[in-house]
This record gives structure tokens, C-alpha cells and sequence, in this order.
């Protein structure tokens, strides 16, 4: 969910651009034309292009007109220009009108376009209450290009409009020719590809235990290169039992070191050996690899193909100069190969599709130094991708080409599989909510693991369950009829591994903690991957603290790729899968991720899956912030005896790390607190479920929330909410 670099997409935030009035469309089953394709046609009351709208977000230093003076046929074509540097609001769009298209459907948008000093810009489909599809277009300097966009039709989805927008600096983006198709490689309807035997755990995990002197090896201090090494030999190694534990460079420093000893203080293990080097190390446990695969340093994407081939060769990825000076055999290499990124990813497809674990995939830039979590890779076998954005500039990047690959690997792996890493990687790669869609549509979901350490030892881990448990110490308030009721959870950040693994200590280490209840969202299979850190939060949560379950993929769309069995399969499973990791945690809460604000909430009957498939929910909190048609009056509602509460106030989204760092504690509260007012309903007895993001709140700040409360608001945790509402409507 929302990180450090979350933008909002364009379609949200201008409901009142693209929801205009719609054109005639064509016969359904038809591909449809698109009005005034080649921009030819002008509007006689506004000199723009019939049938096409325009908006401009508040503050946007930018325009679209037509351009007589440019054109690649006819005699003009769009212009779009922007001074203004990304930042969240900010943004010049052009769309159509709805154009009426077949359901279930691939088809393939193709423009031409050329571009002057273009930065973060995208072609893209809006479609009709249900979110949208978004593709960056070129960035630079180039002349006319034929750009494609390939896209798939929602299930009972039947309109969509074309967009081209701006959200970066582009001191010329020129549109011309736009066309439609029905791409040739059809992807709904799939088949499911499912393997033979039950799923062992939602989430991979070792097997054997950890034995009572692990070997640790401190790599904190090397090259990536050798921490690459290290850790696909981590992977390797602990395949069989959790042998090998490595220090590595983490944020906040220190961490892995601090877990190993949690995990020694709760007796999993005793004193370690301390390893002084990696050629000590290669020594120890030489007999469980091979050699190395090289790769070739002219192409990124060669990096991620040595990488699975390390896994599946049991050999170790390098550099030629780190395998020579380590005197590795070389069991392939991977100099000279390929061309392009996605060609290194095709092969690997080709020749090892089969021997690869389907039901784990990764998605993490070649060139990340973040390698701590590749162990896990390594040690299930993952297929392990990119997709570039134009605006990389990386060699061998392709990005059209890799995101046609990844709608194809998609297609090959099963239904509930969960896609380590993160679709983006800084300001690089494309936006996570456009990445997080795709992934969803085909059945995928995110456990945001991109900054995750030893997880091939922790996650071998086995707690006894008697530590999950939240006794509801503190007492449950009486339903007063005159008081209007807030819970503020944070619904943000939680779906991470890594978070709750490191960033989210440090929130727990706020001395007001406690102070005021406080709902946290919790990806449930924290208990298979990070079970011991898992462990760390139940025992030092307090009576205040509430955690519910969540797993982060867009509700609306999951597994609608799938022909209808095998998406009702899927999402059977999906659900028992959640009832049985909620019941573990003892959670009687469950937060929904149902796709964008400025389309309409989820509806009855997809929240109807969980409320009538999970024995003891007992609350759901549906989306993050509040929907286009989500009012005080509608917001909270019994379903099935199982209150839901859809979010009452959104959040101020940012563009920079260096944005947040900014925020202060006063400014941000006064603002959450004018929307908590502006949204509370005017009835009493009230409920209002509120969201706040991590990345700025912390305990301290929710207790100077809390003080600035008018007197008849009381603030209590997300299970007592759903316990007053329920007393409230018997």
C-alpha cells in the first residue's frame, strides 16, 4: 500500500473530468472506433478535439490544445505540456468519452507519439467503476514512435475511456492515430495451470528447525557483489534446515543482529558460530554448490536470469571478477547472450518453467542492491522478473515487451501466489498501483518482502500458538447514544514483511504507545514468513494495540483473468486461507484493499465472500480512504452479522521521501481532524472508522489527535467500534 513514493492514479482524481457525458458506441462484440482518431475533427464552442475531454489538476502549470503544426498524418495532433515536476495532484489529462467494448476481452491501444523533454507520462484505460490500467509512454527526446498498450476488459465490464496524461515535466508531448484492436493473445478466460498436491503454507516456508549453533556470517560490510554471493549460498545452504544466518546491512542498522538474539532469548537457538569471512564460508558449505553463473554486466536483466539459474544449478550468481577471485567454477555463462532484459527472461521461461515453484514469483529490479530477501528466492526457486519504466533509461530495458511477459508468466502460475519484491524501486519502474492491479487480475498478491533479512532461518521457526493471542484487557466502553464513535487504524504499510521486520520497531518504541487505542493492519502470513517477529509484536502489544488481518491485493479484481470455475476456486480457497490464518492470530478483524477512491466501494457481494466464509469475523474495514460513494449515512452497515466499516476520511498523498520529512505533527492532525468532521455523521450515537498513515504516525501523534477531539468524540479500537455499533443496532 501507500509507500514512500505513493502517487494517486489520474482517474481517481478527476472523477469530474472523465465522467462526462458518453458517446454513441458501437454494436457490442465489435471493435469500436475511436472517435476522431487522428484529433482532425475540432469542436466549434472550444478549438479542441471532438469527442475528446480535457482537465488540468488545481495548480497544474500546463495545457492541452491541438497543434496545427505537428502531425504525423492529417493536419494537426494533441499537444500536451507540462511545467510542473511530479508531485501528487499535479497532472494534465486528455481521455474520450466511454466507448462501449466486449467484457473479458484483450485488446491492444495503439498510438503514435513524439516527445520533447518528456518525463513521467502514460497512456492508459479508465474503466467504468472499476479502476484503470495505466503504461508509461517514451520519455525524452524522439520523433514519431508507434506505442502500444495492451489491456484486459473486467469481468461484466463493458466501457472504458483512452487516456494520455502528464504528471512530470514534458515540454512536448505530441498524440496522433489512435487505434483499438483486438489483441491477437487473448488473456481472460485462462485456465487455470494448477500444480498437483495441497498447499503446505500460504506463504514459503523452511523446513527443519534451527539448530543450536547456527553459523552467522556478517556481510553488512561488503560489496553487493559478495552480499549477492552470500546470500544465494544462504538460499542454497538452508534448503535442507536453517544453517546459515547472515548480518546484513539493514534500516535501521543493527536489526538482523537484535532478531538473532530475540530469537536466541525465546531459546529457538543457542550460542552461534561466527563465521569471519565469505571464503570461510564457501569452505563450510562448499559441498552444497556447484560453481557460479556469471552475468554478463552490460545487461541488467542477465543479473536476475543468473539468479534463478543459481537457484536451479545450486550455484552461486556473480560477477566474472567475483567468481575468478573466489575461484568458483563457472557452471554457466551468461556474457553476450541476450540483447534485451526480456529476452534473458524468455529464455529462462523456455528451458526451466518446470522445474520452477509456481507458486512463488518475485518482482524486483536487477540492479537493486536490496538482496537480503533473495535468499527465499533462491532457496524456492522463484521466478524472478523486472518491468522497466520509459523514464529508467536502463540498457536493455524494453518496456512494452516486459509487460507483455509478465501478463504471460502470470497466466502460467496458479491462483493465491503470493509476487515478492515491489513493482517499483525508488522513483524506477512502473507505479505500484498499476503493478498491484495486474498482479490481482491474474490471482497474485504483494507481501511486500523487498527489504526482508533471514528469511529462510526465521521462517523455520514454529511458536507455540498460545502467543498469538489479544486478551481484550481493557474495558469495553458502554454505548452512550449522545457520543459519536472514532477508531483510527492504520491501514497502510502493514501488508509488509519487511515492515513489521524493521521500520515498524521503531513506531513501537514511541514511550506514548498505549496511550490511545490503535488498529494496525497485519498481513497474516507474517506467520509463515517472519513468525518469530510475529511473535515479538503479540507479546509487547498493548491493551490499546488491535491488530486485524490483510493481504494486499485489489478485492474488486482478483482472479478475474480466470474463466469463471477456476476463479470461484480461487477465490474459495483464498478465503478459507484467510479464516484460517485469522483464527491462528486470533483477529476478528479483516481489512480490504477495494481498489481506487474515486471509484465506488466494493459492492455487497464481494464483501459477502468474507462475511459468509469466515467463521467468528466479526468486523471488515474496506478501503484505503474513502470512496466516491461512501457518505456518513452509508459508511458503516451489518452484513451477515458482520459490521463493515468503510473508511469516512482519505489521506494526503505525497510524491517524495523528502515530502514526508516535512510533515508536521500539527498540520497533518488539523487536517485529519477537519476530515473526520466534515465526514462524521450527524446522527448520534456516530461511527466513524478513520485511516492514518504510517509513514508519519506514530503513537505520539495519535494521543495529540486524540486531545484535539471535540468533548462528545470518543476514541476507541476497531473491535470496540464494531462492538458499540452492534449494541447500537440490535
Amino acid at each position: 500500500m501507500p509507500g514512500p513514493c505513493a502517487t494517486v492514479p489520474l482517474a481517481w482524481l478527476c472523477a469530474g473530468v472523465i465522467l462526462l457525458a458518453a458517446a454513441a458506441s458501437p454494436v457490442e462484440g465489435q471493435t469500436p472506433d475511436v472517435p476522431n482518431h487522428g484529433f482532425e475533427a475540432l469542436d466549434p464552442a472550444t478549438g479542441f478535439a471532438q469527442g475528446w475531454i480535457r482537465g488540468l489538476g488545481p495548480g497544474t502549470n500546463g495545457s492541452a490544445e491541438m497543434d496545427s503544426t505537428v502531425a504525423r498524418t492529417g493536419a494537426r495532433s494533441l499537444r500536451i505540456t507540462d511545467a510542473t515536476p511530479n508531485q501528487a495532484y499535479r497532472y494534465v489529462l486528455v481521455n474520450t468519452d466511454w466507448l462501449k467494448v466486449r467484457p473479458e476481452s484483450t485488446y491492444v491501444l495503439r498510438f503514435y507519439a513524439r516527445g520533447r523533454k518528456v518525463g513521467k507520462c502514460f497512456a492508459g484505460i479508465a474503466f467504468d467503476g472499476a479502476g484503470e490500467h495505466r503504461q508509461p509512454v517514451p520519455a525524452g527526446d524522439y520523433d514519431w514512435r508507434e506505442v502500444r498498450c495492451r489491456f484486459t476488459t473486467p469481468v461484466g465490464n463493458g466501457r472504458i475511456r483512452i487516456m494520455f496524461a502528464a504528471d512530470d515535466i514534458a515540454e512536448g508531448l505530441w498524440i496522433d492515430d489512435v487505434t483499438l484492436d483486438v489483441s491477437p493473445v487473448q488473456l481472460a478466460n485462462i485456465k487455470e495451470q494448477r500444480p498437483a498436491g495441497k498447499l503446505a503454507s500460504w506463504y514459503p516456508r523452511s523446513t527443519g528447525v534451527v539448530p543450536r549453533r547456527l553459523a552467522v556470517l556478517d556481510v553488512s560490510r561488503e560489496s553487493a557483489d559478495v552480499r549477492a554471493l552470500a546470500t544465494a549460498l544462504q538460499g542454497i545452504v538452508n534448503r535442507r534446515s536453517p544453517r546459515l544466518y547472515l548480518i546484513n546491512p539493514t534500516n535501521p542498522p543493527g536489526y538482523d543482529e537484535m532478531w538473532l538474539q530475540y530469537v536466541k532469548d525465546r531459546g529457538y537457538t543457542g550460542r552461534e558460530e561466527r563465521l569471519p569471512s565469505v571464503e570461510a564460508a564457501l569452505k563450510r558449505f562448499g559441498s552444497a554448490i556447484r560453481g557460479a553463473v556469471v552475468w554478463d554486466p552490460e545487461l541488467p536483466g542477465s543479473r536476475h536470469a543468473a539468479w534463478m539459474l543459481a537457484g536451479l544449478k545450486d550455484a552461486l550468481p556473480a560477477s566474472s571478477d567475483t567468481a575468478a577471485r573466489l575461484r568458483l567454477r563457472v557452471v554457466e555463462d551468461l556474457r553476450g547472450r541476450w540483447r534485451r532484459n526480456v529476452d534473458a527472461y524468455r529464455y529462462v521461461m523456455k528451458r526451466y518453467w518446470p522445474q520452477m515453484n509456481p507458486r512463488l514469483l518475485a518482482w524486483e529490479h536487477p540492479l537493486s542492491d536490496a538482496l537480503t530477501s533473495r535468499d527465499v528466492m533462491v532457496q524456492h526457486r522463484a521466478f524472478l522478473f523486472w518491468v522497466s519504466a520509459p523514464t529508467d533509461n536502463e540498457k536493455g530495458a524494453d518496456p512494452v515487451a516486459e509487460m507483455e511477459f509478465l501478463e504471460e508468466l502470470l497466466s502460467r502460475a496458479p491462483g493465491n501466489v503470493p509476487v515478492m519484491g515491489w513493482p517499483m524501486y525508488g522513483t524506477k519502474g512502473i507505479e505500484e498501483y498499476t503493478g498491484v492491479r495486474l498482479l490481482s487480475e491474474l490471482g497474485k498478491w504483494v507481501p511486500g518482502t523487498q527489504f526482508n533479512s533471514n528469511g529462510s532461518v526465521l521462517s523455520a521457526i514454529r511458536p507455540p500458538a498460545s502467543v498469538f493471542a489479544q486478551r481484550h484487557t481493557a474495558p469495553t466502553p458502554a454505548l452512550d447514544p449522545t457520543r459519536l464513535y472514532l477508531s483510527v487504524n492504520i491501514l497502510d504499510s502493514g501488508d509488509a514483511h519487511w515492515y513489521w521486520q524493521f521500520h515498524q520497531r521503531t513506531i513501537w518504541a514511541d514511550p506514548l504507545r498505549g496511550s490511545v487505542p490503535t488498529g494496525y493492519g497485519m498481513n497474516l502470513t507474517l506467520l509463515d514468513a517472519l513468525p518469530v517477529v510475529a511473535q515479538w509484536y503479540y507479546e509487547h502489544r498493548k491493551p490499546e494495540d488491535t491488530f486485524f488481518g490483510l493481504i494486499y491485493m485489489n478485492a474488486p479484481v482478483y482472479a478475474a483473468r480466470f474463466r469463471k470455475e477456476d476463479r470461484e476456486r480461487i477465490w474459495a480457497e483464498y478465503v478459507g486461507l484467510t479464516a484460517r490464518y485469522m483464527k491462528r492470530l486470533n483477529m476478528e478483524g479483516l481489512e480490504v484493499y477495494t481498489g481506487g477512491t474515486g471509484g465506488p466501494s466494493a459492492p455487497a457481494e464481494l464483501l459477502r465472500r468474507f462475511t459468509r466464509g469466515i467463521p467468528g469475523l466479526r468486523y471488515m474495514l474496506a478501503g484505503l480512504g474513502r470512496h466516491s460513494d461512501i457518505r456518513p449515512d452509508n459508511a458503516a452497515t451489518l452484513l451477515d452479522g458482520v459490521v463493515v466499516f468503510h473508511t469516512l476520511t482519505n489521506f494526503r498523498v505525497w510524491s517524495l521521501n523528502e515530502d514526508l520529512r516535512l510533515k508536521k505533527m500539527a498540520d497533518e492532525n488539523a487536517w485529519l481532524l477537519s476530515e473526520i468532521e466534515a465526514n462524521a455523521p450527524a446522527s448520534r450515537p456516530g461511527f466513524v472508522s478513520a485511516m492514518a498513515i504510517s509513514w508519519i504516525y506514530r503513537p505520539s501523534w495519535l494521543k495529540d489527535l486524540h486531545d484535539r477531539l471535540p468533548p462528545d468524540c470518543v476514541m476507541v479500537g476497531s473491535a470496540d467500534l464494531a462492538r458499540l455499533y452492534r449494541a447500537a443496532h440490535p
